[in-house]
């Protein structure tokens, strides 16, 4: 039995052809040069960090004005993580928890009392369309065009408004993805995906704290924790 891939955006628009194939990033109007310098500040500051711990919030609202909440929260630590999502299951709350040590993959249902264990492949390519916590932080780097929206106060803080149009929206769900960041701390606090259905998917950053002493063990499933669990092996070799 294989767990379903955990998080998947939706959506996706027209391609912009450019009438000049050579013209570069910095003359096109497709790429925003003061989008780009506060990225490359966000950027810069992400991979500063030693390590990241933050909670945070996914909600998709469909096209009808239902909505889907979950909490959750992250660590992570030189391309290592831990993802714990929280799933109500008949007024019951049920943890998922996604574990990558590096080498190793595991995914653990509560639910279904089950963990899924799996080499860790740096190079295999991710679907067009998945997006999972452990992105939202870079999520700009590549594959974007970009463009400065507006600079406002929220919450008693100053935020940049940024909007992200995929390079090749054939190939995705979503026509365009809206950063809201933090102008001081140079931090995405909020993530909404625009949904070519009419859907919307936000991922809200609620704390954020950088550079805590984080174990390595934080990265491994430990099977002690977790009693009466079945375990399995999705390895060639089986270990």
């Amino acid at each position: 039995m294989t767990m379903k891939p955990f998080i998947k955006s939706l959506f996706a628009i027209p391609i912009f052809l450019l009438v000049f194939p050579t013209i570069t990033k910095a003359q096109d109007p497709n790429y925003d040069p003061k989008a780009k310098l506060i990225l490359d500040d966000v950027s810069k500051t992400a991979k500063a960090y030693t390590t990241i711990t933050a909670t945070f919030s996914i909600t998709i609202k469909k096209a009808d004005n239902t909505s889907d909440v979950k909490n959750g929260s992250i660590i992570m630590k030189s391309g290592k993580y831990k993802i714990t999502l929280e799933n109500k299951v008949k007024e019951v709350i049920k943890k998922e928890e996604y574990y990558n040590d590096g080498k190793t993959t595991w995914v653990y249902s509560e639910k279904d009392k089950e963990v899924n264990v799996d080499n860790f492949d740096p190079n295999k390519k991710k679907t067009e369309n998945s997006i999972s916590p452990n992105d939202i932080f870079t999520i700009h780097e590549k594959g974007f065009k970009y463009k400065f929206i507006k600079e406002e106060i929220q919450n008693g803080k100053t935020v940049q408004l940024i909007d992200l149009y995929p390079e090749k929206p054939d190939k995705k769900n979503y026509h365009t993805v809206k950063l809201t960041i933090d102008k001081v701390k140079k931090q995405i606090i909020n993530v909404v995906f625009l949904n070519k259905d009419g859907s919307t998917t936000t991922y809200t950053v609620k704390t954020f704290t950088p550079n805590l002493d984080v174990p390595d063990s934080t990265f491994q499933f430990d099977i002690k924790t977790h009693p009466g669990v079945s375990v399995i092996d999705l390895r060639d070799d089986g270990k």
